[in-house]
This record gives C-alpha cells, sequence and structure tokens, in this order.
C-alpha cells in the first residue's frame, strides 16, 4: 500500500512539474507576442516599417522593456555583414544615443553624430553610402531639447573652428534669442532646413526619395523625458 501511494505521488509531482513547463512555455510566447519581438526588425520592409520600428523601439526604451542587449548574439548575428534599415543623423550629445534611445543594439542602425546635427558633404556621402549599398530604408534627421550647438547660435558664440559650425544652424533662428523656446524651436527648424538640404545636395538622394524607396523624417528627442517624437 505504502509502494503503490509514494507511485501515486511520484506521478503527481511530474504532472505538476509538466504542467508548470507547459505554463512557463505559454507566457513566453505570449509576452513575446505581445511585445514588439525581434522578427518585425528583421521583415522590415519599407520606410514606414522603420519608423514604426524606431517607435516601438523609444516606447520600449522610455518602458525599460529593452529587447536588443544581447550584444553578444548582435556581434555573431552580424560579423558577415550589415543590413541596417535607417541611417540617423543626430547629435554629438552623450546623452543622446540612437542605438539605446531605439532599442536597436548593434547592426539595425547607421549612426552619424555630429554636434548640431548638422551636414556636410562627409555626411551626405555616409547616407548615400547606407541608401544605395546597404539597402536602408529611412534617413532620420533628429534634434534634441537643449542643444548647445544650437545655443551657441542662438548666443551667438565664437570659439575656433565651432564657430563655422554653429554658423550654419542660424539660418534656423526664427525667434529672439531672448525667449526660452527658442532654442528648441531652432532645433526643429534646422531639422527641416537639412532634410531639405539632402534633396538639394544629393541626386541620389533625391530619385529614392522621389521613388517612393526611401523617405526622410525629423524627429526631436526629449533630454528631460527621454521620448523621441517623430516631427511632420
Amino acid at each position: 500500500m505504502k509502494k503503490i501511494t509514494t507511485i501515486l505521488c511520484v506521478i503527481s509531482i511530474i504532472n505538476i512539474m509538466i504542467s508548470c513547463e507547459k505554463q512557463n512555455r505559454g507566457t513566453s510566447k505570449s509576452d513575446c507576442k505581445d511585445s514588439v519581438n525581434l522578427s518585425e526588425q528583421i521583415l522590415i520592409q519599407t520606410a514606414d516599417d522603420a519608423v514604426k520600428e524606431l517607435i516601438n523601439g523609444n516606447k520600449r526604451f522610455c518602458d525599460n522593456k529593452l529587447i536588443n542587449t544581447n550584444y553578444k548574439k548582435q556581434i555573431e548575428q552580424t560579423k558577415a555583414g550589415q543590413k541596417p534599415h535607417s541611417v540617423i543623423l543626430s547629435c554629438m550629445d552623450s546623452r543622446v544615443p540612437p542605438e539605446i534611445i531605439f532599442d536597436q543594439g548593434i547592426g539595425n542602425i547607421f549612426v552619424l553624430r555630429v554636434a548640431g546635427n548638422i551636414e556636410d558633404d562627409n555626411v551626405v556621402g555616409s547616407m548615400e553610402y547606407a541608401l544605395e549599398h546597404a539597402g536602408s530604408k529611412l534617413i532620420v534627421i533628429m534634434a534634441h531639447s537643449h542643444c548647445g550647438a544650437v545655443t551657441g547660435a542662438v548666443k551667438n558664440i565664437k570659439l575656433g573652428n565651432l564657430t563655422q559650425l554653429v554658423d550654419q544652424i542660424k539660418p534656423a533662428i526664427k525667434s529672439s534669442p531672448d525667449n526660452p523656446a527658442t532654442i528648441d524651436e531652432t532645433a526643429k527648424n534646422s531639422v527641416k532646413i537639412t532634410m531639405n538640404d539632402l534633396l538639394s545636395k544629393s541626386e541620389i538622394i533625391r530619385e529614392l526619395v522621389k521613388e517612393n524607396k526611401v523617405k526622410i523624417v525629423g524627429a526631436f528627442y526629449d533630454i528631460e523625458t527621454g521620448v523621441a517624437t517623430f516631427m511632420e
């Protein structure tokens, strides 16, 4: 009788363990399904898909639910080549790392960084490579709040080679330097100017946009909240 009872107890424990394992598997699959999973990034086909992924990635970042942090795995996956879906031109500000704030990790985006997120021939050429050679679908020009380079332009700062850089931002100044909102407004205006400059400077980019193969969008990152907003 004791042997039978013992056998029944063992069977019961095994059944409970199997049941728990199934539940755990189900929860894991459900969690992955409810979140934006890695397969969506791999299967990005259009610029709109890329925008959606960046929006979702920033939401993951703000919610502290990052999914692209297995860098060792990403290194392994990208060692033979790369196919980033987007190229992002952003400021060099240490508080604005696109790979992190959009939860993209290694291999998903090209990133160009320079104070004030302004373009020159080197930046344009790099973008042409990203689009024409690597197949990127989206260009993002991203400014951010409280930008030092924009502040330098608004306040007419003079400092070595920085002077010529901030001078390039000055055409975006549309309101009084004394207005507290001027700095962020100027940063957004500068994004729009850069977007237009890319179309005028690069025949490659212009044709890809005309053929609806590539899209150029602006974005603004709030360093106080971590939220990236895509501009109309």
